[in-house]
């Protein structure tokens, strides 16, 4: 009877004062349990409407004091009139990306899966619209697009920027997981499926290990083991992608009869640049006049490893570095501007590096050169992680941090056969300490989702719906496509010439 009389009583405040104050905010006042105001929302290539909201957290989750900062949360509701109590939640890569910015992407992918669930998409602390810690790191000029991955001057004024809103070492894993729980109690669910890719399958592994009675499947794409420390193995995930590149290549008619020495011609390449940057002439963007140029060793070989990480890409590879061989840079020079472009508007930088600096404190300079001795990237993504990372300050790691997470809930693994930053043997690492797995090896995919569709969503959608591994069909991974290697001729443009140096 008092419980029916206090409802009656919260709906006749909710009337009298909804002009002044929200539904959401007076249910928080009155129950003191947390909630997110939300707003109908419409976002680009989702069918229907969502809701889109925020979440305010504090900054510094050890103390629970000081700074409050706002999460943006995106609800795809399901379709059904009577959904599903499990959700789906959407952990993103990068690390920095917005899960927010995927709602496309998900709402494509997962279209069986919102039929009868609501998808959840919260932007990660540092990330999106969640206190964004976003970097203009290449100015305006190509030739700074050209240099270092990481400009430490470019980054210092980001710093700067920052320092008086935010303190980069409460953006953990750990606790920008602790946010995710909270999310997940202010909308009521009591447990969740996850789809995490990338770096958001740690994020996930760390979710399911502060949480594990949460979760009632996974979802891991791409997978990067809390024990591995990324940093290290880079340039050597990267190496082994490549020769698996030139060997599908040489076992390929076309590809092979176009670029029968591509192996020779990649290592002449490569040695070029032992005397520098090599110079080239090239259109300016917006005057048409040319312009000349340095392609940097650096920029070379850290767009050849992201051109790795999708098979589109990789379709190219030959047909470009027999293109570099001969004397004509400029699509390397035209694909590390649109990849370093795209870094600073998908990815927050500020994310990124505290995520990276997570591995660091672990990792001995001596192993990380051993790790990369040999391979066409050398330390050279270490050296800048680590420089770039030492002017930030790390945040706290739990000493068990690195220890296996331990589960015994359905999760379905993910990897692609050519992926530079996270190989099939990555998952493998998991499988001892996750039984009720099942690993799916895309022999023609990479870390990107390129070429996986229709056949990986309609494994990954009926995955969710059972919630089990038991009786699922993956038949149709076999029969993806083989990778149709690029071979024709570029024309060539007369204005663009190439000079070594």
């Amino acid at each position: 009877m008092r419980s029916a009389r206090s409802a009656v009583i919260f709906a006749l405040i909710v009337v009298i004062f909804s002009f002044t104050i929200a539904e959401a905010a007076l249910r928080r006042i009155i129950t003191g349990r947390p909630t997110i105001d939300f707003k109908p929302c419409q976002l680009p290539d989702v069918v229907g409407e969502a809701r889109c909201g925020t979440y305010d957290v504090y900054e510094n989750r050890v103390d629970l004091r000081g700074r409050r900062i706002y999460l943006k949360v995106v609800v795809l509701p399901a379709l059904n009139a009577r959904p599903s109590p499990y959700p789906l939640f959407i952990l993103a890569g990068g690390p920095g990306q917005a899960a927010s910015e995927l709602a496309g992407f998900v709402a494509r992918t997962f279209a069986t899966v919102r039929r009868e669930r609501d998808i959840v998409l919260v932007d990660q602390r540092g990330t999106g619209e969640s206190n964004g810690l976003h970097c203009e790191l290449y100015g305006g000029t190509l030739q700074e697009h050209l240099d270092d991955l990481i400009p430490i001057k470019a980054l210092e004024t980001c710093l700067d920027k920052w320092e008086p809103n935010f303190d980069l070492s409460y953006y953990t894993t750990s606790l920008a997981m602790d946010d995710l729980d909270e999310v997940r109690a202010a909308l009521n669910y009591e447990k969740i499926d996850i789809f995490g890719t990338s770096y958001g399958t740690r994020a996930a592994l760390v979710y399911l290990r502060q949480y594990p009675d949460r979760v009632r499947s996974m979802i891991l794409k791409g997978i990067t083991p809390i024990s591995e420390t990324i940093p290290p193995v880079i340039a050597r995930q990267a190496q082994h992608s490549l020769d698996l590149v030139f060997e599908d290549c040489l076992k390929n008619d076309a590809c092979r009869r176009t670029f029968p020495k591509i192996k020779d011609e990649f290592t002449e390449l490569l040695a070029r640049f032992e005397k520098g940057g090599i110079t080239i002439e090239l259109p300016a963007e917006k005057t048409r006049k040319g312009e000349r140029v340095i392609l940097s060793r650096g920029a070379f070989v850290t767009t050849l490893r992201s051109m790795l990480q999708s098979t589109t890409t990789i379709a190219q590879l030959p047909l470009f570095i027999h293109e570099a061989y001969t004397g004509d840079y400029s699509s390397w020079v035209r694909t590390a501007l649109s990849i370093r472009r795209g870094f600073c508007e998908k990815v927050s930088t500020g994310a990124f590096l505290a995520a990276f600096n997570e591995d660091l404190r672990l990792i001995d300079l001596e192993e990380a050169q051993r790790e990369a001795a040999g391979t066409f990237m050398g330390d050279y993504y270490y050296q800048q992680l680590l420089k770039s990372c030492s002017l930030i300050p790390q945040g706290v790691v739990s000493s068990g941090y690195r220890e296996p997470v331990v589960s015994d809930i359905p999760v379905l693994l993910i990897s692609g056969y050519f992926d530079p930053a996270a190989p099939p043997e990555n998952a493998e690492k998991l499988m001892a300490h996750l039984p009720n797995n099942r690993h799916l090896v895309v022999r023609y995919g990479s870390h990107s989702y390129a070429g996986l569709a229709p056949c990986v969503d309609k494994v990954m959608n009926d995955f969710i719906i059972r919630g089990s591994i038991q009786g699922l069909d993956t038949s149709c991974v076999d029969r993806l496509p083989q990778i149709s290697f690029q071979t024709q001729q570029n024309q060539k443009r007369n204005e663009r010439t190439a000079i070594e140096q």
